[in-house]
């Protein structure tokens, strides 16, 4: 199918993750259809201009959604959001195709569900685009820019740690991500550890989890917590590829940890009914299938149960195998490339 102009629509819930997502895929976008018209549809703007930097990237909101003559040829609906039917009106006169773009998920029903049609009828098809870690699914958001800067850190890694302002030396730098939770059961394996580790605390809700840790700083010899402002997500992913490890929560995060090979854990959006353990369970057998002690590790930082031992007693091996599975997803996994061949394919060439 032939694309001359693109539609993202984004709608801001709670969090910065989705938006995060959502403003990475147009970036992709712009970069591969440069000359195309793109827009990036959203119901409000406050989260996007933490994050977005200066691109030529057209941002429309919800409520100036009468002021859009045509609707575009392909249509992004990320994350099932709702896209105005005066908008939906024009697309199913003159719209070529939606894509109906998923939560990542790694459970057995992707492969089956993802690529489905769902039939709207007339001349726009809308089909379901589900990220994923098997071959058959979306794969995952490998965006040349973030691939592009994690070579960057890891060539100048003097550089980049004074750009933090890092200016110590230490055996270990991780970063801490988090949903509400306790950390003492991480600070006492750092005590046996019985090394100088800096521990680098994102966002007021995760920096809530360390304030007792804060206020007495300087108990902890050889651990040291510092706080750090709020970053767009580029400066994040900068941190995060500079770091030893990762302690990172929701689905864009998550991915970012899973592309750098680095050993990090993952905090999932906590569901009713334990659904977020199931999912968590899901990726574990796809990332760690024979490895019992590190699928415990990550459940139990998920239940509160935390012990990490096995994760620090075993670093280097994680490290190794993570590398390898970074590999894996880069070969086989790259969402980009499987949706463009999937939109260009779609239809023939018309």
């Amino acid at each position: 199918m032939k694309v001359n102009s693109v539609d993202i629509f984004c709608q801001v819930i709670d969090n910065y993750g989705d938006v995060g997502v959502a403003y990475r895929l147009a970036r992709e976008f712009k970069r591969i259809y440069p000359s195309k018209k793109l827009r990036f549809i959203i119901n409000k703007t406050e989260e996007l201009n933490l994050i977005k930097k200066s691109e030529n990237i057209e941002i429309v909101t919800y409520k100036d959604i009468s002021k859009i003559e045509n609707s575009a040829d392909l249509i992004i609906e990320a994350f099932g959001c709702e896209i105005p039917k005066e908008y939906m009106d024009k697309a199913l006169k003159s719209s070529k195709l939606i894509i109906n773009l998923e939560y990542f998920s790694a459970e057995e029903w992707v492969d089956d569900f993802h690529l489905q049609e769902s039939f709207l009828g007339g001349n726009l098809k809308k089909y379901f685009f589900i990220p994923g870690l098997s071959k058959k699914s979306g794969g995952v958001l490998l965006d040349n820019e973030f691939l592009e800067r994690k070579k960057k850190v890891e060539e100048n890694k003097e550089y980049y740690l004074k750009e933090f302002r890092i200016d110590e030396k230490y055996d270990l730098i991780g970063s801490v991500f988090s949903y509400e939770k306790n950390f003492d059961s991480l600070i006492e394996e750092l005590k046996k550890i019985d090394k100088k580790i800096l521990l680098l605390i994102l966002s007021e809700k995760t920096q809530k989890n360390f304030i007792k840790y804060f206020d007495n700083n300087n108990n902890y010899d050889k651990i040291k917590f510092v706080k750090l402002p709020f970053f767009t997500y580029d400066k994040y992913e900068e941190l995060l590829a500079l770091c030893d490890f990762n302690l990172v929560r929701g689905e864009d995060s998550f991915v970012r940890a899973l592309l750098l090979g680095k050993p990090f854990l993952w905090h999932i959006y906590p569901q009713d009914e334990n659904t977020h353990i199931k999912k968590l369970e899901s990726f574990l057998e796809k990332y760690c299938p024979n490895d019992k002690e590190l699928k415990e590790t990550f459940i139990n930082y998920n239940i509160n149960r935390d012990n990490f031992s096995y994760f620090f007693k075993n670093f280097k091996e994680i490290e190794r195998h993570n590398k390898n599975y970074t590999n894996y997803l880069r070969e086989n996994c790259n969402l980009m490339k499987k949706l463009i061949k999937f939109i260009e394919n779609i239809g023939g060439k018309n």
